[in-house]
C-alpha cells in the first residue's frame, strides 16, 4: 500500500487471470484519484439519504438484496471459479451463506441501541449509536463474493455507505454485488467499487472523507491501514494473518480428528486466514496420526473447479504458488520430511493450472519458517508434543491469533484449553465455523475488532450522549448572584 495514489492521465491497466487455464479473465483500468473523490462525493450523499430512511425501509432493501443474491448466486460463484480457483461447490455454498448474511443484518437495522443512564436529580441522560459516515472496505482475494457481503453489511446495516476495493485478483463478484444493491432499493451511491491495485486502496483508506475502514488482508499491509487509520482518527476493523495451532490429544476420536484437520487446511486450496496450519499431536499417537492424515490425504480430489466433484482447486495465482513451493523447499532443506504431496499433483503435472498437491510435512520444530510464518496454501506442518501444559506453550508461540482448534473427548481439558489459547477464536473438536452472528475478530497480529454478530456494531458507529433537564423551577446554579 502506498501512501499517495500516482494517477496518470490515461489510467494504467492490468489483466486477471484465470488461474485454473491460464487464460485472461479481462483487462481492468486502475481507478485514478479523480474517481477516488467523486466515489467519495456519491458515498456521503448516498449515505445521507440512506440514514434518513426509517429502520424499516433500511430493513427491507437489506432483506430484497438478500433474496436477489440467492437468485443469482450461481453466477456469482461462476464468477470467483473463473478468477480465484474457488471451487464451485464452495463458491455456491459461500453464496447462499452471503443472501443469509444479509438477511440477518436485515432484522438488525432497528436494533442500534444506546442505554439510559444515572444522572443528577432534574436531568436525564440517555446514549444513541449513530453511522460514522463512509466506509472503506478493502477486500481480499480468498472469497470475493462473500467478503463483499459480509465485510460490507455490518457499515451498512448500522447507517454507512460503502466503497469496495476488491482484491485486483477478482474484482468481478463485487461489481455484480454493487448492481444488486441499486436493484434491491439502495440510493445509488451507497455500495461502489473501485478497481485497482493496492495503490487504490491505499489512497482510499488515506482519503479525509473517509469515515471507517474495513480491511481483511496480510500483516503488513493491515500494519499500514492502521497507520492510515490512526492519523485520520477513523474506526478500523483489521482482519489480518493466522498460523492457527490445530492440538489433537491421544484421547481424540482420531478418525474424526483426521478428517476434520483435511478439511481445515485444504478448503480453499489453504487460503484461509483461520487455517488449521500447525498441527501439535501427542507423541504418542503421532505415527498413528500421521498415517490417516497421509491416507485421507490422497483421496482428496484435486482438479477443475468448476467440476462439482472438484475439492480443491488451485492456487489463485503465480506469485501465490511460487510462495507456496519456496515454503516447502526450505522445509525440506531445514530438516522436516516431505510425507504427502510437495508439489504439483501427478495427473497435473501438465498444463497451465496452478495446482499444489495436498501436502504434509512432518518433523517440523518450532523454529522452522513453515512453523512461523504464513503459508496461505495446502500445506501442513506437523509438530509432536508430551504434555498438556507444552501443547500450550507450542500453541501460543506465535506472532498471531486468529483461530484455534483441539481435538479430545475430556471436556475439562477442553474448557481449560478454551481459557488458555492465545486466540480470538477457540474450537473444540470441530474445523472452522463461521457465522454471521459469531464474532470472529484475532488476537496479537492477528488483527482489531470483530467482523460479524453484534460485537461488529462497536467499529461501525459512534455513541452519543445526550443530556436533557427535566427539573422545574430556576436552573440550579453554582454561581449566587449571578
Amino acid at each position: 500500500m502506498s501512501s499517495t495514489l500516482d494517477a496518470p492521465a490515461a489510467p494504467s491497466d492490468f489483466v486477471v487471470i484465470n488461474p485454473t487455464s491460464g487464460e485472461e479473465v479481462g483487462t481492468f483500468a486502475n481507478a485514478t484519484q479523480g474517481e477516488i473523490d467523486a466515489a467519495v462525493r456519491r458515498a456521503k450523499a448516498a449515505q445521507k439519504q440512506w440514514w434518513g430512511m426509517t429502520s424499516d425501509a433500511r430493513s427491507r432493501a437489506l432483506w430484497r438484496w438478500s433474496e436477489l443474491i440467492e437468485e443469482h448466486h450461481e453466477e456469482l460463484a461462476t464468477l470467483d471459479a473463473r478468477c480465484t480457483g474457488k471451487v464451485i461447490r464452495d463458491g455456491l455454498a459461500e453464496t447462499r451463506n452471503a443472501a443469509r448474511y444479509a438477511r440477518w443484518w436485515a432484522g438488525k437495522t432497528d436494533k442500534l441501541y444506546g442505554e439510559q443512564l444515572a444522572d443528577v436529580p432534574g436531568r436525564m441522560s440517555y446514549t444513541i449509536r449513530e453511522p460514522l459516515g463512509v466506509f472503506a472496505v478493502v477486500l481480499p482475494w480468498n472469497a470475493p463474493a462473500l467478503g463483499s457481503v459480509s465485510r460490507t453489511l455490518p457499515p451498512l446495516g448500522c447507517g454507512n455507505a460503502v466503497i469496495v476495493k476488491p482484491s485486483e485478483f477478482s474484482p468481478l463478484s463485487a461489481q455484480r454485488m454493487a448492481e444488486l444493491t441499486v436493484e434491491a432499493g439502495m440510493p445509488e451511491g451507497l455500495y461502489q467499487v473501485l478497481i485497482g491495485t493496492g495503490a487504490v486502496g491505499g489512497a482510499l483508506v488515506e482519503h479525509p472523507g473517509v469515515d471507517g475502514i474495513s480491511f481483511t488482508g496480510s500483516v503488513p499491509t493491515g500494519q499500514k491501514v492502521n497507520l492510515a487509520a490512526a492519523a485520520g482518527f477513523k474506526k478500523a476493523t483489521l482482519e489480518l494473518g493466522g498460523k492457527s495451532p490445530v492440538v489433537v490429544f491421544p484421547d481424540a476420536d482420531l478418525d474424526d480428528a483426521a478428517l476434520g484437520v483435511l478439511i481445515g487446511i485444504l478448503m480453499n486450496a489453504g487460503q484461509i486466514c483461520a487455517a488449521n496450519s500447525r498441527l501439535l499431536v501427542h507423541e504418542d499417537i503421532a505415527a498413528e496420526f500421521t498415517e490417516k492424515l497421509v491416507e485421507r490425504a490422497a483421496r482428496v480430489v484435486v482438479g477443475d473447479p468448476l467440476d462439482p466433484g472438484t475439492q480443491v482447486g488451485p492456487l489463485v495465482c503465480r506469485r501465490q504458488y511460487d510462495k507456496v513451493m519456496d515454503f516447502i523447499a526450505a522445509a525440506e532443506a531445514e530438516g522436516a520430511t516431505i510425507s504427502a504431496g510437495g508439489g504439483r499433483p501427478v495427473h497435473l503435472a501438465e498444463g497451465e493450472g496452478l495446482f499444489i498437491a495436498p501436502t504434509i510435512i512432518t518433523d517440523v520444530r518450532p523454529d522452522m519458517k513453515v512453523s512461523r510464518e504464513e503459508v496461505f496454501g495446502p500445506v501442513l506442518g506437523i509438530t509432536t508434543f508430551g504434555t498438556e501444559e507444552e501443547a500450550v506453550a507450542l500453541a501460543n508461540d506465535s506472532e498471531y491469533g486468529l483461530s484455534s482448534y483441539v481435538w479430545t473427548s475430556d471436556a475439562a481439558r477442553l474448557h481449560r484449553m478454551a481459557e488458555r489459547l492465545e486466540a480470538g477464536v477457540v474450537h473444540g473438536n470441530t474445523y472452522l465455523v463461521m457465522d454471521v452472528q459469531l464474532p470472529f475478530g484475532g488476537f496479537k497480529q492477528s488483527g482489531v475488532n470483530n467482523a460479524f454478530g453484534n460485537e461488529a456494531v462497536e467499529a461501525c458507529t459512534q455513541v452519543k450522549r445526550i443530556t436533557l433537564r427535566t427539573g422545574e423551577g430556576p436552573l440550579p446554579s453554582p454561581w449566587p448572584g449571578v
